[in-house]
């Protein structure tokens, strides 16, 4: 069965459980809220889309989970549901998404307040809850009750959003579920859930407007203001990083234009660095540490006495070896220009050279001295260099790599890290990506720094997490 195949089918089944979780509850007989009341949460979940950021592999995330979760308290499963399933459904015809995409988003984000509602009234828990009724009733055991519950429904809405999205993403792009999972809600789950407590201060804040004011949706929307405006200082922060990765990789490929031989090296090295720490399950800042370190890692080549050196087709003099091998701390001196990348980055990169048993440079760190990610550095930067055609030899099949690294285990490399790069089929497949990049010196890039499903390396190498929680579609 081919991927488009698979997509429909996936497709079908989301929205059919859309359909009948719906059913399900509109046979509760939940109160109409009123066609005013159901426009401003409709609207104001449309304009919180316009923030949405690319999170990874073609996904997009925003912070609407605040509104649906708030619908969903005020007026139930059914009309919560509606309430996400409209304004996602109004964002992806502006967006002008592919008509697949428009039913499995609009279809999913329904699914997931609708059952998450359901679930929580299942346990007992009330809409417009105890928790949100005046603060003297806090301590009453029923108020505790609905808002430990609130908790489940939370966790609920995010598992299932999670899930199917990464479950549509890894059929549209041929990866495992567990890769794609690692990439967009490995690491992130927490925060979304810790942050789906917004949803309860919008809800009180609008029963509270309701009953003092008449009016419970003037109170919404003060509140809704200043959230999105930090939405958007947020997006305008991610922009912000991403045309810093851009002039990143602008400078790495003038350092790499005097070798023709290494065209792309840095590059390829991030990635197959990336995919080793995800491997190593390390917290999502440690990874864009590490991924920054390794595109970085060659940075102080742009040194002109360097330059005859990486031209140079013959064997390397004693000297000019000795030349070259300074290049690590001239990288490092120029990446602790940039004080966001002092310390580990910087280390990583001054490091990247140092041998598992102490024989290398510049410092000639044994084991565990090294830091991790220059490591790390040190594996991916020779293994692309054996995947890679130089002068002086051609370049290595992809076995022939995996036993060189296996025969320096304990000496050049960390043996545990060897083991697991040897032992992983997402790291062996991530190589098999990058072999023909290696080959041609020529990787596809992304614009924006968005991710296109369909550009081989935008789909091994990925971008840092979002820090911000946020609601995903495909």
């Amino acid at each position: 069965m081919d991927l488009k195949a698979r997509i429909r089918i996936l497709v079908a089944v989301v929205t059919a459980s859309a359909l009948a979780v719906g059913w399900s509850a509109w046979e509760t007989h939940e109160p109409f809220p009123g066609m005013w009341a159901l426009s401003v949460f409709v609207l104001a979940s449309f304009l919180v889309e316009f923030t949405s950021t690319p999170v990874n592999l073609g996904v997009a995330g925003s912070t609407s989970f605040v509104i649906h979760i708030a619908g969903g308290l005020l007026f139930g499963s059914f009309w919560g549901g509606l309430i996400a399933a409209l304004s996602t459904l109004l964002s992806q015809i502006n967006s002008r998404s592919p008509a697949i995409k428009v039913i499995f988003n609009t279809s999913q984000r329904g699914l997931c307040v609708a059952v998450g509602v359901l679930l929580y009234q299942g346990l007992g828990g009330q809409v417009v809850p105890q928790y949100l009724t005046p603060l003297g009733q806090l301590a009453e055991p029923s108020a505790q009750r609905d808002l430990a519950l609130f908790f489940v429904f939370a966790f609920s809405y995010f598992a299932i959003n999670a899930v199917l999205i990464s479950g549509a993403v890894a059929i549209s792009t041929g990866r495992s579920f567990r890769e794609v999972w690692d990439l967009n809600a490995r690491g992130v789950f927490g925060y979304d859930i810790a942050a789906s407590t917004l949803g309860i201060v919008l809800a009180f804040i609008y029963t509270a407007s309701e009953r003092t004011l008449g009016f419970g949706s003037l109170g919404f929307i003060a509140v809704l203001a200043p959230m999105l405006v930090i939405r958007h200082v947020y997006g305008l922060y991610r922009r912000l990083q991403t045309s810093g990765r851009e002039l990143l990789d602008l400078m790495v490929k003038a350092i790499e234009a005097r070798d023709p031989y290494t065209s792309g090296h840095s590059v390829r090295v991030a990635t197959l660095s990336k995919a080793i720490a995800y491997e190593l399950n390390l917290s999502p800042e440690l990874v864009e540490e590490i991924y920054t370190a390794a595109v970085l890692h060659d940075v102080g080549k742009i040194h002109e006495e360097f330059a005859p050196l990486l031209r140079k087709e013959s064997k390397l003099t004693p000297e000019e070896t000795a030349l070259l091998q300074t290049h690590a701390v001239r990288s490092a001196d120029l990446v602790g220009i940039i004080s966001n990348f002092r310390g580990r980055v910087q280390d990583a990169v001054r490091s990247h050279h140092e041998r598992w048993d102490g024989g290398g440079y510049p410092d000639g760190l044994p084991q565990d001295q090294i830091p991790l990610g220059a490591r790390i550095i040190m594996i991916s930067d020779t293994a692309d260099a054996m995947m890679t055609d130089r002068p002086y030899r051609k370049r290595l099949p992809l076995d022939a790599v995996v036993a060189e690294l296996q025969r320096h285990r304990g000496t050049q490399f960390d043996p545990a890290l060897v083991d697991m790069v040897v032992n992983s089929v997402t790291i062996r497949r991530t190589m098999a990506d990058i072999e023909p990049l290696s080959r041609s010196g020529l990787p596809e890039v992304t614009d924006g720094g968005s991710l296109r499903i369909g550009t081989r390396l935008a789909k091994v190498a990925g971008r840092g997490r979002a820090a911000w929680p946020r609601i995903r579609t495909f």
